[in-house]
């Protein structure tokens, strides 16, 4: 049982704590209309996490990234299966299926070319409405908690995050395209 825990000197913690803060924000924003508890579908998400934790542990940062994304996502759409929230005033699932982080499997093959450190720094280069907007969201605030605290509107926010992903794209898609053309082999450790 402690192969579990400790694999190449990893232990579990180290390789979801830094996942966590997404974790969070992502299942709160699919379960902000109710009908599965976002604690719930993040327990379940670990514990999928647990159980495939050898795989994990060989995976990149991004990789693990877009594992446990795609994992709570499906773990939402069987708990909304289970309840009949399909057929009731609950969650529109066809949106969830494609989200921003695993939306185009190109798209985060290209992202995972380019390092936490890389990702930093182009922040850093953000103005700084755009940056600490960015910085509050992928904290997991949600637009009118965010606007709250930089005494704005929703829209100026939403507005900001959309400069801010396009700034940052433009800045680091010529970094990760430099590096070529990642193996597209599908990898071993699919999403639970």
């Amino acid at each position: 049982m402690s192969r579990i825990f400790t694999g190449d000197g990893q232990t579990f913690a180290s390789i979801i704590d830094p996942h966590m803060p997404l974790l969070r924000g992502l299942a709160r924003k699919l379960c902000r209309d109710g009908g599965v508890e976002p604690e719930d579908l993040l327990q379940d998400t670990l514990e999928r996490a647990l159980l495939h934790f050898e795989c994990l542990s060989g995976l990149s940062d991004a990789r693990r990234r877009a594992w446990l994304s795609t994992t709570l996502q499906r773990r939402f759409l069987d708990h909304c299966r289970r309840q009949g929230t399909e057929t009731r005033e609950g969650p529109h699932l066809e949106l969830v299926r494609a989200p921003v982080l695993v939306r185009e499997p190109r798209a985060w093959h290209d992202w995972e070319r380019i390092s936490e450190e890389e990702l930093r720094e182009a922040i850093a280069h953000l103005s700084p409405p755009l940056r600490s907007a960015y910085e509050l969201h992928t904290e997991g605030l949600h637009y009118k908690a965010i606007a709250e605290r930089l005494g704005t509107t929703r829209g100026t926010v939403g507005f900001w995050l959309h400069q801010a992903r396009r700034e940052l794209r433009a800045w680091l898609r010529p970094v990760a395209e430099e590096r070529g053309t990642p193996d597209l082999q599908p990898h071993p450790c699919r999403a639970a």
